[in-house]
């Protein structure tokens, strides 16, 4: 560990909410961004989660007292009074990667594997390829304790390379989809007032929430149970959350209606520099003039003009795979004390993850795709 950096743990429920500002702060220049680990997302979720709960958190502070690191995670209990480590926000984030300076990075890993002392494994779902290769591969790989190291997705990225979004555009879609793209259109419009809004203000996002859960009702990721608000307790989780979210200028949230009504929206999250695309959703009764995609268009061109890097996040669905400019591998982590205990949670999660292959195998072989476990496991492009 570096003499300039102070590494701790804390273990205290009310070390995330003392240290706002500083989270926040260092969520904006942080080397990787990560807009999961904002104090916001971070309270609101610790919040959500029922039952018993145990934040362990690694902090790094520099010489003058700054916080240059923050990987927060979660106690969870495991079989055989085993306990492990899941990060914070494990069940709604798409990167797991610690905010942090670079400087700091290398006294976050030393921390992290000196828990394998206490805990019996460690879970660290997504991280961008940069920061695994970069700091945790060989910490990892290099020492004697068992890994299982999987590449479960693929992230997408979209970043200017020429002046003007339409030419970059043309350059994407093919000359039939550019036409068809303008047919649908002109034929939303025909059929009346066409609005394309966009709002980021703490009282503008209360009151467009509203409009979102209608959309949601009647999307195809609703009605699968896929959807932002399908699992009970989420709907007043991201009430609360997207809100606050926009106090701290963090959220762009984005409606495309026809007279007056709501037909698609999307919700960005924002960084310096940055926006991710965190979810996007239409209603099925308009899905012939391709609303998720036109609201898409507008909100990548102002994305675009502002200078920011657009990331798709994890989820190969057909639209990212066409409109990015970056692939990235998106790598998964789990990572074993050395005892006896830490060997079977080895065994016991590499047979479930075995498993797991199996039935993703046998649902892509399926001819049914209404079959429940085949619609579950397949993406959905917009």
């Amino acid at each position: 560990m570096s003499d300039s950096h102070r590494y701790s743990l804390e273990q205290s429920e009310t070390w995330i909410v003392n240290n706002k500002h500083r989270i926040n702060d260092l969520a904006d220049r942080s080397s990787w961004q990560n807009p999961y680990f904002s104090y916001d997302w971070l309270d609101c979720w610790w919040d959500r989660i029922e039952g018993l709960k145990k934040p362990v958190l690694l902090t790094v502070e520099d010489e003058d007292g700054k916080l240059v690191g923050l990987w927060p995670f979660l106690e969870r209990s495991g079989l055989m009074k085993s306990k492990g480590l899941w990060p914070y926000v494990f069940d709604e984030a798409n990167y797991f990667h610690p905010i942090a300076e670079r400087s700091a990075v290398p006294t976050l890993v030393n921390g992290l594997k000196e828990l394998l002392k206490k805990y019996t494994f460690i879970w660290i779902p997504l991280m961008r390829i940069e920061f695994w290769k970069e700091y945790l591969e060989d910490a990892v790989t290099e020492g004697s304790l068992s890994s299982i190291i999987r590449i479960p997705r693929e992230t997408f990225l979209m970043e200017s390379t020429v002046d003007d979004f339409d030419s970059f555009w043309n350059q994407k879609m093919g000359p039939k989809t550019r036409k068809s793209f303008r047919y649908d259109e002109r034929a939303l419009e025909e059929l009346g007032n066409v609005v394309f809004e966009r709002w980021e203000s703490f009282e503008d996002i209360l009151s467009m929430m509203p409009a979102t859960c209608v959309v949601e009702v009647n999307s195809k990721k609703g009605k699968n149970g896929s959807g932002l608000y399908s699992i009970r307790g989420k709907r007043a989780f991201f009430f609360e959350l997207l809100p606050r979210l926009a106090k701290e200028g963090k959220l762009r949230l984005s409606i495309l209606r026809i007279n007056d009504q709501a037909i698609a929206w999307q919700l960005d999250l924002l960084g310096k520099d940055y926006l991710a695309v965190h979810h996007l959703s239409f209603d099925e009764n308009w899905k012939k003039y391709s609303p998720g995609r036109q609201l898409l268009r507008k909100n990548l061109q102002h994305g675009w003009e502002e200078g920011r890097t657009i990331d798709f996040l994890p989820l190969a669905f057909d639209y990212k795979k066409k409109l990015a400019t970056t692939k990235e591998d998106v790598y998964e982590l789990h990572w074993f004390k050395s005892s006896l205990r830490g060997w079977i949670a080895y065994r016991l999660i590499l047979w479930n993850m075995k498993l797991r292959q199996k039935i993703r195998q046998r649902a892509s072989r399926s001819s049914n795709p209404d079959h429940p476990v085949h619609k579950a496991l397949q993406g959905e492009s917009v």
